[in-house]
């Protein structure tokens, strides 16, 4: 598999900003562990999730922000669908044992089968989305803050592949909803991504063309 194909897959783990800690709280142990509880419980409860996002990266050697908007639809049966639709088209698809990515020019399938760091990868790319990768010890040492209406998770990749991208990933989220609302994830370069999730609708139906491997 290339080397682009890999880093789409990292890029797309955390479900993928930057923005001011402020008045932040670090997490006592029992309050970590009830906020996890509580995040899991109402993962179990989506079923669906449809929703836009919009992305912004900064990179660490310009002033200017890179903008692109796009849309997820996520099925609790091992589906996934990431699109972006501005400035550029990518899909972005998992539908179980298979990837499809599909650019401008070419279109690619994978059998993650074959290789067992991408099923590791697709694994937490589906736990991210609800939240669920907060109990992935093997993957990552998670802290917990509290922030006015936010729980922020502050996760440190474990595993080299991740730790050679990555120097931290912080997932935000509704603390009435418990859901992700916001990602931010801080490459080892210094660059920095973010990806608000926004119009979020859960447990609809959903289409199964949306998943459908070309």
């Amino acid at each position: 598999m290339c080397k682009s194909i890999e880093r789409f897959f990292f890029v797309l783990v955390m479900l993928l900003t930057v923005t001011s800690l402020g008045a932040q709280t670090k997490a006592t142990a029992a309050q970590a562990k009830t906020m996890i509880d509580k995040i899991n419980a109402a993962a179990a409860k989506q079923h669906t999730i449809q929703c836009d996002f919009q992305q912004t990266k900064s990179l660490s050697f310009l002033n200017d922000k890179m903008v692109s908007q796009g849309v997820m639809y996520y099925d609790h049966r091992g589906k996934l669908r990431w699109e972006y639709t501005s400035p550029y088209r990518y899909v972005f698809i998992i539908n179980n044992n298979r990837v499809y990515i599909k650019t401008a020019k070419n279109s690619n399938t994978i059998d993650i089968r074959s290789s067992r760091l991408f099923q590791g990868i697709a694994r937490v790319m589906m736990n991210s989305v609800t939240g669920k990768s907060l109990s992935s010890t093997a993957d990552f040492s998670v802290e917990m803050f509290i922030q006015g209406d936010e729980w922020i998770a502050r996760l440190v990749p474990k595993k080299k592949e991740m730790k050679a991208m990555f120097q931290s990933i912080r997932l935000f989220f509704n603390k009435k909803r418990q859901m992700v609302s916001k990602v931010e994830m801080v490459e080892k370069n210094g660059d920095q991504t973010v990806i608000q999730l926004l119009h979020v609708k859960s447990n609809g139906k959903i289409e199964d063309r949306f998943f459908a491997i070309r």
